[in-house]
């Protein structure tokens, strides 16, 4: 059962990224085709350019293949830590205010950075 294992978890969802993207990406350049403003458009031989295609279509596919295997692997370890979080508070109720406070706690740090950037800003 090698796909139950992190690293076939991973190449099965490389894998599946990958030929999705590639295949799709057709059709992709198609739809781009088709909905170009009218008073700009370009013809078929000028608006498709098979080194770009090629560069765009396997860089795209190589990011989002990655991004999504290492999610693959992320996600039962962040389930996990979850768990035992949900565990934790369940045994210890107080928890939540800790929870509730470093909620706060963030949610006031971000609004004061954003205010100090707003305020660099203007200046």
């Amino acid at each position: 059962e090698w796909a139950r294992t992190n690293a076939g978890r991973f190449v099965n969802m490389f894998a599946t990224v990958m030929a999705a993207c590639i295949i799709s990406a057709p059709g992709n350049e198609l739809r781009g085709y088709c909905l170009q403003d009218p008073s700009r458009a370009l013809p078929f031989m000028e608006f498709f350019k098979p080194e770009k295609f090629v560069r765009s279509t396997s860089v795209g596919a190589l990011i989002m293949s990655v991004s999504l295997g290492v999610g693959t692997l992320a996600t039962p370890q962040v389930e996990k830590l979850w768990r035992q979080v949900r565990e934790l508070l369940h045994k210890n109720p107080a928890g939540y205010l800790v929870v509730a406070a470093a909620v706060a706690l963030a949610v006031l740090t971000l609004r004061g950075q954003k205010e100090e950037a707003s305020k660099a800003k203007k200046s």
